[in-house]
Order: structure tokens, then C-alpha cells, then sequence
């Protein structure tokens, strides 16, 4: 991307800033168009464990860093971030007052994707068969793509150009990434039969019932494997096993509810399914790295996709 197209995005966000009266605080606020939402951040954040929800994450100005176990991934104004499954992601920001982040969430839109994929597929086959891999991608962002976000952005002020506009520059961009390196991600978090759809569907059964004992057997058997199978590809897409992951995604809502809610420790932890505070405590430490009592120190930035709403 040269450089003028990259202030002119940097120029845009900023007064788009203003114009939602963010423009001199950290924050996170819907715009007029439905699923897109701008955020700005103004500090360093510290590597933190944040829940992320299934969206694109564009950056416009700054930069972050993901930690998801093994993977380790960067975006900013070069490549954006996509993310397929609710996810606990570590995440370090890059920010300061006089350069602020500032960026844009885009939730994913699955009968419009699903469209673009089979006029695409009609057109020639643009996937290879399915490779299960991890949910949560950066990918490259190209002129187009960030034309379009410009365009985007310019609208985003004015309720009739939203209006009239914007669902169409959000099928254009989607468009766009289906048509990149990380392409497929979507494509195949689109289609029913796919390994990475079926964890999905999972996921989000996950996400609405984490305060129930869940049991591994018939989280496999609602995705239509065998248990063996099922540990495999969940492995594969979430990059922890299911129980690991049940117990992220418990200590990362506990972390919401004393935060948003002012639940004390043992309420919160009662809340999210633990039947034993001390064990809370532990793990929360263990997680987190530091005990409940100090939960403001672990609190980071929610931004991006992630669970605040």
C-alpha cells in the first residue's frame, strides 16, 4: 500500500474518531451500519488473554500482536485479522496518545459470504479440499481492499450514504478476502459439512452453556465424530483440547462479569460453573498472572472482536 492512500485511511479513521466522540479515549462504539464497529486505543497494552468473537479486525493506524499457544501473528495496516471461532487470544498492543490504534470490526456476514462462495465456486474452483487448520488468520490487505475501506469509512458519518451504501462495500470487501491468501478460512466457515464449520457450531454451543458441565462425548457426537476424531480436529482448528478450551473461555467471562459487573471473586466464579473457588483462584492466577483480587492489573484493553458486548 503507498503511503498516501495509507494517511489518507489514517486522516479518515481519526475523524471518524471525532465524529463517534472517541477521538481523545480508549473505546470501542458501534457505527450507523450494523456489524462494523471503530475502535481507538491509546496506550501500550501488555500481553493479555482477551476473548475474541468471529469477525475481521483492520487496523488502520498501529499495530498488534497475537499469541494463540503456539502461533504467534501480527497485524496492523499491512494485514488484517481474521477470526472464524471465538477465540482466547493473548494479544500486546502497540499505541501511544500521540499515535493512537485505531481500526474497524467487521462482523461476518454468513448468507452473504455464503453467496459470494458459491458464485465464486460456479465460476471455477478457487479452494482446494479442505485443510483443517487453525481458525484465526492474519491476511495480506491489498489497494483494493483498502479502497474499499476508505469508502467505507467516508460513508460512515452520514446515516442515508450508510444507509444505501454500506452493505454493498461490505459484500465488495468480503469479496476481496475471499480472494486472498487466507481466503478459504471463510469459505470453508461457510460450508455446513466442513471440519472447521462443525467446530464452530460446537463453539457456539460452547460459548451460550460454558456454566454447564459439558461432557466431551456429546460435544462429539453433536459435531458427528467420533471422539477421537473430534479431540483431533478441535485441536487442529482451536489449538487447545476441549476442555482447555471450556476452562479459557469460563476464566475469560469471569474476568468480564467482576470487571462490567463488580461480582466478587467467588460469585463470579460461581456464575461461569466452578463448583470450588479455591480452584478458581489457581487457575485464574495460572491464566491471568495474577489472582482475582488484583483483576484490574489483568484487565488490558477490550478491542478488536473482543466479548464486550
Amino acid at each position: 500500500m503507498n503511503e498516501k492512500l495509507k494517511q489518507q485511511l489514517a486522516d479518515t479513521a481519526e475523524a471518524l474518531c471525532e465524529y463517534y466522540g472517541i477521538a481523545d479515549q480508549t473505546n470501542r462504539v458501534h457505527t450507523l451500519l450494523s456489524g462494523v464497529r471503530i475502535f481507538r486505543i491509546d496506550r501500550y497494552h501488555r500481553l493479555t488473554p482477551q476473548m475474541y468473537e468471529q469477525g475481521i479486525v483492520i487496523i488502520f493506524q498501529g499495530n498488534k500482536i497475537g499469541h494463540l499457544n503456539q502461533h504467534q501473528f501480527g497485524y496492523d495496516v499491512e494485514r488484517c485479522l481474521i477470526v472464524t471461532t471465538p477465540y482466547p487470544i493473548s494479544c500486546e498492543t502497540f499505541a501511544s496518545p500521540e499515535t493512537p490504534l485505531m481500526g474497524i470490526n467487521i462482523d461476518l456476514d454468513i448468507n452473504v459470504i455464503s453467496e459470494l462462495v458459491s458464485i465464486m465456486q460456479s465460476e471455477h474452483p478457487y479452494w482446494k479440499t479442505e485443510d483443517t487448520r487453525c481458525g484465526v488468520a492474519t491476511s495480506q490487505m491489498t489497494e483494493a481492499m483498502y479502497l474499499c475501506m476508505l469508502e467505507l469509512l467516508s460513508i460512515l458519518h452520514n446515516p442515508l450514504d450508510t444507509k444505501v451504501l454500506g452493505t454493498a462495500l461490505l459484500r465488495r470487501f468480503f469479496y476481496y478476502l475471499l480472494q486472498s491468501d487466507q481466503g478459504y478460512l471463510l469459505a470453508h466457515y461457510c460450508e455446513q459439512d466442513s471440519s472447521l464449520a462443525k467446530i464452530a457450531s460446537v463453539l457456539s454451543f460452547i460459548q451460550g452453556n460454558y456454566a454447564q458441565k459439558l461432557n466431551v462425548n456429546d460435544l462429539a457426537e453433536m459435531a458427528g465424530m467420533s471422539v477421537s476424531v473430534f479431540h483431533k480436529v478441535f485441536k487442529q482448528v482451536v489449538t487447545d483440547p476441549p476442555l482447555q478450551y471450556i476452562k479459557k473461555i469460563r476464566l475469560n467471562h469471569a474476568k468480564t462479569h467482576m470487571l462490567q459487573e463488580g461480582l466478587a471473586a467467588n460469585l463470579a466464579a460461581q456464575r461461569v460453573g466452578y463448583e470450588s473457588a479455591a480452584q478458581f483462584s489457581r487457575e485464574f492466577k495460572r491464566y491471568f498472572g495474577v489472582p482475582p483480587s488484583r483483576i484490574d492489573e489483568s484487565a488490558g484493553y477490550i478491542s478488536g472482536h473482543e466479548s464486550n458486548r
